[in-house]
C-alpha cells in the first residue's frame, strides 16, 4: 500500500481514520446537499414529530439546554481549565480554550459560505440571525462537551465523562425542537465536530508526547 494511503492510519490509527472517513463522507453529502439547495426529505417529518410534543415545560428545558452553548459555556471551559492547569496539562488547558473559540468561528465562516435560510416549516422559540448550516451550537457542542468528555473517560472520570458526551446530543436535539436548526443542520455539525474533535485530541497527544520527550532528553 502506498505511504501517502497509509498516513492517516499511522497518524490517527485504525479506528480513528474509519471515523473521521465515515464524518467526512456524511458532512461531504449533506455539505453537497444544502449547497446544490436539493434539501432533504427527512428533515420536515423530524421536526414536525418533535414540534409535536412541544410542551411549556419542554420549551423551557430546551431553551436552558441550548444556552449551555452559547455564553454558559463559558464555564464548563474555565472548570476543566483549572482542574488541568492544576494537574499541570496546561497544554491541554490551553487546546480546550483554543477549541472553544475555534468550533464557533468555524462555523461562523461555513454559514456565510452556504447562506442556508432557517426553516420556516413552524414558528421557532428562538430567533436567530445567521444563516442556518451548520449549527453552531452544536459544532461549539462538540468542541467543548465532547472534548471535555474524553478528557474526563482519560482521567478516570467516567460518569461524568458520560454525562458530558450525552449533553452534546441534547444541545444537538434542543437546536431542532427549538425550530432553530433543520435536523441535517446539526447532523453535519454532529460529523464534522468529530472530525475536528480528533485532530484536536491528535494534536494534544503529539504536543504532549514531543514536551515529555524534550523533557526526558534533558
Amino acid at each position: 500500500m502506498e505511504k501517502s494511503l497509509l498516513y492517516p492510519i499511522r497518524k490517527f490509527g485504525v479506528l480513528a481514520t474509519i471515523v473521521i472517513l465515515s464524518a467526512g463522507l456524511l458532512y461531504w453529502n449533506l455539505a453537497v446537499g444544502v449547497f446544490l439547495e436539493r434539501g432533504f426529505v427527512w428533515d420536515e417529518p423530524i421536526m414536525l414529530a418533535l414540534h409535536s410534543l412541544s410542551q411549556p415545560w419542554l420549551d423551557t428545558l430546551f431553551l436552558a439546554v441550548t444556552q449551555t452553548a452559547d455564553l454558559l459555556v463559558a464555564i464548563p471551559v474555565l472548570a476543566m481549565f483549572i482542574y488541568l492547569w492544576r494537574r499541570s496539562e496546561r497544554i491541554t488547558a490551553v487546546l480546550l480554550v483554543i477549541s472553544a473559540i475555534a468550533f464557533p468561528l468555524i462555523s461562523l465562516v461555513l454559514k456565510s459560505q452556504f447562506g442556508r435560510p432557517r426553516q420556516d416549516i413552524f414558528p421557532p422559540l428562538v430567533v436567530e440571525h445567521t444563516a442556518s448550516f451548520p449549527s453552531g451550537h452544536t459544532l461549539t457542542a462538540v468542541g467543548v462537551y465532547g472534548l471535555i468528555s474524553v478528557l474526563l473517560w482519560q482521567r478516570g472520570h467516567r460518569y461524568l465523562s458520560i454525562i458530558s458526551g450525552i449533553w452534546v446530543f441534547f444541545i444537538a436535539l434542543s437546536r431542532v425542537y427549538l425550530g432553530a436548526h433543520y435536523p441535517s443542520d446539526v447532523v453535519a455539525s454532529l460529523a464534522l465536530g468529530t472530525i475536528l474533535l480528533i485532530i484536536v485530541l491528535f494534536i494534544d497527544n503529539r504536543l504532549n508526547s514531543y514536551v515529555r520527550n524534550k523533557e526526558n532528553t534533558v
